[in-house]
Formats: C-alpha cells, sequence, structure tokens
C-alpha cells in the first residue's frame, strides 16, 4: 500500500470490547507483579492506612525488617508492660498518643504540657505499668491516666521540676508505687488513688530505676531506697555525679558517671543489695546516655563506638562502629532480645549481635538530611520488634510477636 493509500484507508481502531479486555490485563498483570514484590518483601502484606499509619515500600531483609511507619506520633517513645500492652509516645507537638504497638493506629491523644517546656519541649515524660495507667510528669504536676482512654484517674500536684532532668520521667514500678523527685525529695505515690506514702531527703538524685521492692537514685551519689518504706538502705559516695538512669540486670545496679576529663566515662556495676563495687571500667568518651542491658551484656555507647561489656566481669566483649549521623541531636542505643540497637539523628537503624556485635542489618531512609530539627532518638522494643522515634516520624521493624 502506497503512503497516499495509507493516509486515505487508516488502519481499524481496535473494538472498544477488546481494549477493555487488553486494559484488564495490564491491570491484572501490575496487581500479581505487586502482589510478587509484597511477597518477596517478607509475605506480610500492606496495612490499612490508618491512624496516620502507611506502609513502607518492600525492602531487602539486610536493609532492614519494616512493619510500619507512622508522623502521627513523633518524640519520646515508651512501652507498657503486661496484657495491656501498649506504645506511648511523648510527642513534640505536646501531645501525649497512645498507638496500637502492632499497626501504629493512634488509639487516644491528650495534650499533656512538658514539665521542662524551655528544655524539650514535649508532651509530658510517660512512664507505663501493667495495672491499666500512664503516668506522666506534667507542667503542673504528676498524673495518672487510664491506659485504655487517656482520661485523667488522678494528678498530684507539682510546684517545680527543677530535678527532674532530660531522660527521665515518673518511675511506675508494677504494685510498689509511682516515684518522682521534685522539691528536693523522693516522692513515692500509690498508684491507684496519687495519695503520697513517703518521701526522703536523703540526696535522692532525679534519674531513677527499680527492682522488686527496692528504688535506686543517680545524681551526688549512688543510692538505693525501700519501695514500701522510703528507708535508705545503702549509699555509695565513691560513685559521684551519676549522670543517666541506672540499669538493674541480674542483681547488678550498672551506672556513669564522669571519668575526670571531658573524654572519659566510668562504667561502674555495685551490687543491688549492698551497694558494694563489684567491678569499674573506664571507657573512652563523654556520655551521659543510658547504658542498656540484657542476656548478661551491658552495652555503653559514645560517639560512633559501641562497646559491649560483660555483666559480671566488666570485661569487653567486642566494639562495633556506628555512624555519628548528619542531623542534630543525640543518638540513641538499646539492649534487648539478643539484639543491640543504636539510631542515629538522620533517621538511620543499626542492629548488632548481641552476643558478638556483629552487624545484623540497617535501615536508611531513601534520602538521608542533615536539615532536621534538633532531635533525641528514642528506642523501645518488645520481643522481637524495636521501635524507632525521632522528630521525622515513628517506626517499627522487625517481627510482630
Amino acid at each position: 500500500m502506497t503512503p497516499e493509500a495509507a493516509a486515505q484507508n487508516p488502519p481499524a481502531r481496535p473494538h472498544a470490547n477488546h481494549a477493555n479486555q487488553a486494559n484488564h490485563a495490564n491491570q491484572a498483570n501490575q496487581i500479581n507483579r505487586r502482589r510478587l514484590l509484597l511477597s518477596a518483601a517478607g509475605g506480610i502484606g500492606a496495612l490499612a492506612v490508618a491512624g496516620g499509619a502507611r506502609w513502607w515500600a518492600g525492602r531487602d531483609a539486610e536493609h532492614g525488617p519494616r512493619l510500619w511507619s507512622t508522623t502521627a506520633a513523633t518524640g519520646r517513645v515508651l512501652l507498657a508492660d503486661g496484657p495491656r500492652q501498649g506504645l506511648y509516645v511523648s510527642g513534640y507537638d505536646g501531645t501525649l498518643h497512645a498507638l496500637d504497638p502492632r499497626t501504629g493506629a493512634v488509639r487516644w491523644s491528650r495534650v499533656v504540657d512538658s514539665p521542662t517546656p524551655d528544655t524539650d519541649g514535649m508532651g509530658g515524660r510517660p512512664s507505663a505499668t501493667g495495672d491499666g495507667a500512664v503516668y506522666t510528669a506534667a507542667s503542673t504536676g504528676l498524673r495518672a491516666l487510664d491506659a485504655a482512654t487517656g482520661e485523667v484517674r488522678w494528678q498530684v500536684p507539682v510546684p517545680e521540676w527543677a530535678e527532674l532532668p532530660v531522660g527521665q520521667e515518673p518511675l511506675a514500678a508494677g504494685g510498689g508505687g509511682v516515684f518522682a523527685v521534685h522539691g528536693g525529695a523522693l516522692h513515692a505515690y500509690d498508684p491507684a488513688t496519687g495519695t503520697e506514702r513517703w518521701s526522703t531527703t536523703s540526696g535522692a538524685g532525679g534519674f531513677l530505676a527499680a527492682d522488686g521492692d527496692a528504688v535506686y537514685t543517680g545524681g551526688a551519689a549512688a543510692r538505693a531506697f525501700d519501695a514500701r518504706t522510703g528507708e535508705q538502705r545503702w549509699v555509695q559516695e565513691t560513685v559521684p555525679g551519676v549522670n543517666s538512669t541506672p540499669v538493674v540486670h541480674r542483681g547488678a545496679v550498672l551506672l556513669t558517671y564522669p571519668g575526670g576529663t571531658a573524654t572519659t566515662t566510668w562504667v561502674c556495676s555495685l551490687e543491688a543489695a549492698t551497694g558494694r563495687v563489684r567491678w569499674q571500667r573506664m571507657q573512652r568518651g563523654a556520655s551521659d546516655r543510658p547504658l542498656s542491658a540484657a542476656d548478661g551484656t551491658v552495652c555503653f555507647l559514645s560517639g560512633t563506638q559501641l562497646v559491649g561489656m560483660d555483666t559480671e566481669s566488666g570485661e569487653p566483649r567486642w566494639t562495633a562502629t556506628v555512624t555519628l549521623g548528619l542531623g542534630r541531636g543525640q543518638s540513641s542505643m538499646l539492649a534487648a532480645n539478643g539484639t543491640a540497637y543504636v539510631g542515629t539523628n538522620d533517621d538511620r537503624l543499626f542492629a548488632f549481635d548481641l552476643a558478638t556485635g556483629s552487624p545484623r542489618w540497617q535501615d536508611a531512609p531513601d534520602n538521608l538530611r542533615s536539615d532536621t530539627g534538633y532531635t533525641r532518638v528514642s528506642l523501645a522494643a518488645a520481643g522481637s520488634t524495636v521501635y524507632r522515634s525521632s522528630r521525622t516520624g515513628l517506626h517499627a521493624l522487625g517481627t510482630l510477636t
């Protein structure tokens, strides 16, 4: 056919039914390809977009086993204990959020102004326990919120949270009580009513930890108090200036204090029952971030160095190198369930084998950013799931159990 004839007699268009069938076939192929990709990414499937949660794109396991992500709540993250497990975030927007740990859906939100607005601006400092309540430090006092609804159960006025350092929240210790340092004293409250049980002015610092029937504090010296009566059990004055939350693990109180120079830190283990020094080890680097311990290993993070030490002897087991991050703020570290996690201020998360220090996987956003607002990365873990929170969002990684 000549070009002139072709112009005069163009090819006939396909019948409309044929075109529809072709479109349906293309859509089916696209759906099948998407299903195949989701299956290859782990077979988890896409989650419904609810409460601000969204599905991350499928990634290879070595880049991080992603579960869900949300921007509905960002800030300090904490997991509750017990059968009423919940996920709580004291947000940079001045709001305390309760989320479903499995999906990221927001269950409830409540405005809780920060106890130290000039320092962190977050919505309270949540501390959760298994009795169905969440305890928070607000600017006007200590509050107990119903874990299921967010309704206020009780509130105790606190004139000033002068001794509440960044990184420390009120301490809820099972049925033993709710503990907080303010007005120069350590106070214990009934978790059901808010009635003050006792208070002591025996030099208790703002960093708190509890185990069984004892409460441990940092500050000018390490101290232990009877959780039921407030009686001081022991004081260890050779451990001065404890500048982070103590960790209680396998009968020992693990803590840090300044090493005498700007570039050194002492890591110390005290016998929980008596306060006797079990061991001390100098580490390079200054760190006011708390230690974290699990499975007989205590981890110390400073700068680009993550160190795992034996909790019985203090001997180093391994050293791993991590990035400083690109953004503004502080990295965070957590040891849990056989893994040591490090989250950086540019939204990267590193996972190391807790026994050997060997890298397991790392996760990173598609675009690393350095122009973010100042943020303290917050980590929490339950079973094989880890939650990482920063100003850019809250992310869940691992496997749901």
